[in-house]
C-alpha cells in the first residue's frame, strides 16, 4: 500500500475529517490486537523459531490486508451507485 496522507484522503479520495478519524481508530484496534497476537506466536515454545516468525509475518500481513480493506470499502462507500454500473 502506498503512503496516503490525510490530504490524500480529503482531497483525493473525498473523506471527511469524521470519516477518517473512524479510519484511524479501526487502524489502532486492527494494529493493538496484531501486536498482542505477534507477542503469543512469538513466545510460544511449542514451535521452533522460523515457525514462530512465519506465524508473526502472516499476522502483520492480515492486519494491513484488513487496513486496506477498510480503507477501500470506506473510499467505495462514497462512489455514487450510478457510477459503479
Amino acid at each position: 500500500m502506498p503512503d496516503i496522507t490525510r490530504n490524500d484522503l480529503t482531497k483525493v479520495y473525498g473523506l471527511s475529517d469524521v470519516e477518517i478519524e473512524s479510519l484511524d481508530k479501526e487502524s489502532q484496534n486492527i494494529l493493538g490486537k496484531t501486536i498482542m497476537m505477534i507477542d503469543v506466536a512469538l513466545r510460544d515454545e511449542d514451535e521452533d523459531c522460523s515457525s514462530r516468525i512465519e506465524t508473526a509475518l502472516n499476522f502483520i500481513h492480515m492486519a494491513m490486508t484488513l487496513i486496506e480493506e477498510n480503507l477501500e470499502s470506506m473510499v467505495n462507500s462514497k462512489i455514487p451507485k450510478e457510477q459503479l454500473n
